[in-house]
């Protein structure tokens, strides 16, 4: 399940030159699931949402959970008050670890101002994610696998700067019962980035890094459960 963040009347972050978070994590989401549908084609490709609109953070887990997704990818853009901070970044579910994980986690979590429901969570707490810790310890390990995975693929394959692999509370991730990350692709705020986050070049290269870690997760997948059954 292919998750691009934000859209509708939620832009996301504004970069330096006034792109829009909702518009760079469309078009990379579009082409990582044409790379899949074309390399993998036994493998289905869901997304959250394929054109501009506005789609919740718990509607995004459901869409992915009736899927019946084995794993959801969701894909943002990082923005800073400093133009010089550059660097992707995944993470998966859990209490975050830094003063900078949770501020990425409280901007990506502040969707819920555009949702109507007000008796909508906009954090998790820890006893949140201790309880969904316990029931799907499998999830966070395997989330865990594939970051790690697509960091790899983002620094030796796409050589872009890294800010490492991370844990942080994000809503939408909780609300994916399978193994999950968010992918923040570079900062927009970040004049160098953002030219790069807009270029089909770009986007294209990152789209591929992501395929990458998705085959790759794959294969080792398949050959788990091949020595399950047997």
């Amino acid at each position: 399940v292919i998750d691009p963040g934000h859209g509708g009347k939620d832009p996301g972050a504004l970069g330096y030159r006034k792109t829009r978070e909702k518009d760079i994590a469309l078009k990379v989401a579009l082409k990582l699931g044409a790379y899949i549908e074309e390399y993998l084609p036994d493998v289905k490709v869901v997304y959250t949402r394929q054109d501009d609109r506005f789609i919740g953070l718990s509607e995004r887990g459901t869409i992915a959970n009736n899927a019946e997704g084995d794993l959801f990818i969701s894909l943002h853009c990082n923005a800073f008050r400093n133009r010089n901070v550059k660097g992707t970044e995944v993470f998966f579910l859990g209490m975050h670890r830094s003063d900078a994980a949770k501020e990425v986690m409280l901007r990506e979590n502040s969707v819920v101002q555009y949702e109507m429901e007000n008796d909508q969570k906009s954090s998790l707490s820890a006893d949140d994610l201790a309880v969904y810790e316990l029931m799907h310890s499998g999830f966070i390990a395997s989330g865990q696998q594939f970051a790690f995975a697509v960091d790899q693929q983002f620094t030796k394959r796409v050589q872009r700067p890294s800010r490492g692999v991370k844990q942080a509370g994000f809503m939408v991730l909780w609300h994916a019962a399978m193994p999950s990350v968010l992918v923040e692709l570079g900062f927009i705020t970040n004049p160098a980035e953002e030219k790069y986050l807009n270029s089909d070049y770009g986007q294209t290269m990152l789209a591929s890094g992501l395929f990458r870690a998705v085959r790759d997760y794959k294969v080792e997948f398949e050959r788990t459960q091949h020595l399950t059954n047997n």
